[in-house]
């Protein structure tokens, strides 16, 4: 072909270099688009946040509002303390006694009145306190140091509220594992702090015992019919602390084998809050308060134990004496120093139990998650419940359910099931989730117990604690006074 005669030199130059342009161009649009796709991404991602955390933040101010404004003058008075009173507190772990008890205490020891302080760990599985020490993160050693020291600190606050030494008991169980302990009772925990599992404090009332909510119980139904209680006080069930509501039941328990076995009298039952939420409001230290109760928990029948300036005064000494953790939580442990304490009856067993909703910014924004009542009827091999929730459970969420029973001779049985399970017979009705939960123990059972749990993605999201629920063959009796036994009120709900 000529010299000039190509079809690439036929080409006027301008649209050559047209042709060679059109890819960047395009690359080019393509980067405005993503960079414009991530910026309104961004964008819709903030707002959503920003709506998140303003419906959280006004939901929060309205039920600090609504909990300031409560009268404490509404709740009745605690019965009077009698001279042939004896209490027993007990405290999942050292400072608990002080929180929710120690006015209690210092008015009984002033009068003349024996109480017994039983701890049922050493608090040895809080390694923020034990990193304090150890400038580090801490190791097994080091945690259980930081449990000797606690109970060292403990011993000097029930000094400082009129006991002594021997007004004490240690069990030395897990700190972090009592729920654990309480699910799986027949399996030995091993905690995490420490890496023990057995109970590795020499002066505890059982060293050696196995990490087994069997041996716990075995070991606080010792220290209960050695005291002969006609009062004790323990943990609520709907405490947010794990160890706080396992230590409702396995109170509970501990004291319907005593009774059961003909070891004591049933003492009065009542529960203390430590946890919940950011309660008490206002935090900090405000003395000349009365103790109101969160608002979730308002609906319970509460009774007012009012503190005299010395009794107060010597509580707020004994929260000072757990040092370890005044160091890192003083703003909470000083807002228990109030005019008065608060106590609920415990309920007798029954079985439907009415459950706080919407009582927290996590579970407000999460209505399929939110336990509102648990309904039981029980049979000889099994439990037909009814779960609601205050919008229909569905997923990602998902209800984790644990029912446990003991016979007569103290033996344990657990059953645990997930919902949803193709192999678990279900049936829905609006907000009612209906479950038939087979468990063959139960033909011989005396008591028994069941929790709820609702969980998105592994996390805890509501929790119903341990609720006793009555049994044809044990016709309901738990070794527990029902209300009318004086001095308990009327029973209240458990979440």
């Amino acid at each position: 072909m000529a010299e000039g005669g190509g079809l690439e030199n036929r080409i006027p130059p301008r649209v050559g270099r047209g042709f060679e342009s059109l890819p960047l161009r395009h690359a080019s649009g393509e980067l405005r688009v993503r960079r414009w796709t991530v910026r309104i991404a961004l964008a819709l991602l903030g707002g959503l946040g920003s709506y998140v955390g303003l419906s959280a933040l006004l939901f929060v101010a309205a039920m600090h509002r609504a909990s300031l404004s409560q009268e404490a003058h509404l709740h009745p008075a605690l019965p009077a303390l009698r001279p042939d009173d004896r209490l027993l507190i007990i405290a999942p772990h050292p400072d608990d006694e002080a929180l929710g008890c120690g006015g209690l205490i210092a008015t009984a020891a002033a009068q003349g009145i024996p109480v017994r302080v039983v701890y049922l760990t050493s608090g040895d599985g809080f390694t923020v306190a034990a990193a304090l020490t150890a400038r580090s993160t801490p190791d097994p050693a080091e945690c259980l140091q930081l449990g000797e020291q606690r109970a060292q600190e403990a011993r000097r606050g029930l000094e400082t509220l009129g006991l002594s030494a021997p007004d004490a008991v240690f069990l030395g169980y897990p700190d972090r594992g009592l729920l654990p302990m309480a699910t799986r009772p027949n399996r030995v925990y091993r905690s995490a702090a420490t890496g023990a599992q057995r109970v590795p404090y020499p002066d505890a009332q059982s060293p050696n015992a196995p990490y087994l909510a069997p041996a716990l119980v075995a070991d606080l139904r010792r220290a209960i019919a050695e005291f002969q209680p006609t009062r004790v006080f323990t943990t609520h069930p709907l405490d947010d602390h794990e160890d706080h509501a396992a230590a409702a039941m396995l109170t509970r328990e501990a004291i319907a084998q005593a009774v059961q076995s003909g070891e004591l009298r049933a003492p009065a039952l009542y529960y203390y809050l430590v946890h919940y939420g950011d309660w008490p409001l206002p935090q900090g230290m405000h003395p000349d308060r009365p103790l109101a109760p969160p608002l979730g928990l308002a609906h319970e029948r509460w009774q007012v134990f009012w503190l005299g300036d010395a009794a107060r005064a010597r509580k707020r000494a004994a929260i000072h004496a757990h040092e370890s953790q005044y160091a890192i939580m003083a703003r909470f442990l000083s807002s228990f120093v109030r005019r008065s304490e608060l106590f609920a009856p415990a309920p007798p067993i029954h079985p439907n139990y009415t459950l706080p909703a919407d009582d927290n910014p996590t579970i407000h924004l999460q209505p399929h998650a939110d336990l509102a009542s648990v309904q039981t009827q029980t049979g000889r091999e099994g439990v037909r419940v009814s779960i609601e929730t205050r919008q229909p459970l569905r997923a990602p969420y998902q209800l984790e359910l644990t029912l446990l029973s003991v016979d007569a001779a103290g033996n344990w049985s657990d059953t645990r099931w997930r919902y949803p399970n193709r192999r678990l017979s279900a049936r829905k009705e609006g907000n009612l989730l209906h479950l038939w939960l087979p468990h063959r123990p139960l033909a011989d059972a005396e008591r028994a117990y069941l929790m709820a749990r609702t969980t998105v993605y592994g996390a805890e999201l509501d929790r119903s604690g341990w609720l006793p629920i009555p049994l044809p063959a044990a016709g309901g009796e738990s070794g527990v006074p029902a209300d009318a036994s004086a001095p308990q009120s009327a029973p209240s709900p458990a979440r």
